[in-house]
């Protein structure tokens, strides 16, 4: 009965800290989330994340004209700044105020600012291994399912 007590008052008075650290200082708090995103490159990385999976979309859908591709990508450019604030309320959600601005302090560093120059490239070379790897997986199942016999589809 005690701990149920202590685990409802705990939990009321986390629920109360939760409203007060996003209501009052929400406009702040967006502010601070948005300088995050925008100093980490958040929507470049964004950006050369799609260029890199696009080699692998337009070799899975043959059938869609190049063109589409191309316009995609342009608007994708253009209009990421839509991205960028649906990120927003992701962040309010899983992070404190005090924690972004703590961030974004990190990301003012010059071990930050170091970070955000290199990411996109460790992004892009990360995306090309991980799709060789996933490559090669697919080649040592395939081969395991042929050797034990287990047939596809017809």
């Amino acid at each position: 009965m005690r701990i149920g007590i202590v685990l409802i008052v705990g939990c009321a008075l986390a629920t109360s800290a939760a409203a007060q650290d996003t209501a009052p200082r929400a406009p702040a708090r967006q502010a601070t989330i948005r300088r995050f995103l925008e100093i980490t490159g958040a929507a470049q990385l964004s950006v050369t994340a799609m260029e890199t999976m696009l080699p692998a979309q337009r070799a899975a859908n043959p059938q869609i004209p190049a063109v589409f591709w191309d316009v995609f990508m342009a608007r994708a450019r253009r209009d990421v700044h839509q991205l960028i604030d649906s990120l927003i309320p992701v962040y309010a959600e899983h992070f404190t105020h005090a924690q972004m601005e703590e961030m974004v302090r990190f990301y003012e560093s010059p071990l930050g600012r170091h970070l955000v120059r290199v990411q996109p490239r460790v992004t892009q070379r990360s995306m090309e291994l991980g799709q060789r790897w996933g490559e090669l997986l697919g080649q040592q199942v395939a081969e395991s399912l042929m050797q034990a016999g287990v047939r596809g589809p017809q």
